[in-house]
């Protein structure tokens, strides 16, 4: 074959090929496009994302450790679009997940938020309703609670309740909202105990019993609730957590 027919050949390929891609190209799912949409509508998420991403560490040419957005801030216009309208909380929570920390903890505060700390030493900022909250894998609660090593997946089986088993990859936007307890709870429109110790602490922090917890959750979003926990501690020994009460679910 002379070189000019092989050249011919290579575009034709080329051509065929990049015809083709759109197709194999995974398609993003129902709830990430309700949820990239409602970012894009969002006139402060640019300043918040920027944030997350200055407080994130820098790994060099492997750019930064990854970031995702959890809570309710990815599930409440997600139920608002699929189901019906739901009360704006008067606070507005951003929750990140960030894989690592900033070098140093030397976290980066802009003018105009004010920064804090919870209980619990996660640095958090306010500005009006706006509150983000900058949590990390090696330190995050259910994560330590469990003994577990920091991975992303096990944030999913660790959540209090089914509905924050969900998140939005910031990092790499092409794997968009994920969370298989998060997404069934809301297309079942049901709210359910995930982790039965981590729903029990949470209750315990906010001096609630748990089925009050629960059905709090449940009737924010105008969806029904189930006690019967998706995962629990293995039950030949009794429970205890904390202040040495004993962990019941009230059937």
């Amino acid at each position: 074959q002379s070189t000019v027919v092989i050249i011919h050949n290579i575009f034709y390929k080329i051509e065929i090929a990049l015809k083709i891609m759109p197709q194999n190209r995974k398609e993003k799912s129902e709830f990430t496009k309700i949820f990239e949409k409602f970012l894009e509508s969002y006139p402060e998420f640019s300043e918040i994302s920027e944030i997350a991403r200055r407080n994130t560490y820098d790994m060099g040419r492997r750019g930064q450790a990854r970031i995702w957005i959890i809570g309710g801030f990815v599930y409440r216009p997600i139920i608002r679009t699929l189901w019906e309208d739901i009360p704006e909380p008067q606070q507005i929570d951003i929750d990140f997940l960030i894989e690592r920390p900033p070098a140093s903890e030397n976290f980066y505060f802009p003018k105009g938020w004010t920064p804090s700390v919870t209980r619990s030493g996660y640095p958090y900022l306010d500005k009006g309703k706006i509150r983000i909250d900058l949590n990390f894998l090696d330190s995050f609660h259910s994560i330590i609670a469990r003994h577990k090593r920091p991975g992303f997946k096990h944030f999913f089986t660790g959540t209090p309740m089914n509905i924050q088993s969900i998140a939005y990859d910031l990092t790499n936007k092409s794997i968009g909202v994920i969370g298989k307890r998060g997404i069934e709870a809301i297309k079942r429109r049901i709210v359910r105990i995930n982790d039965l110790e981590e729903a029990t602490f949470e209750a315990q922090k906010r001096e609630m019993k748990l089925e009050d917890y629960v059905r709090q959750k449940a009737e924010e979003l105008n969806f029904s609730y189930d006690l019967t926990p998706i995962y629990s501690p293995p039950a030949t020994k009794e429970n205890h957590r904390g202040n040495g009460q004993k962990i019941s679910v009230k059937e």
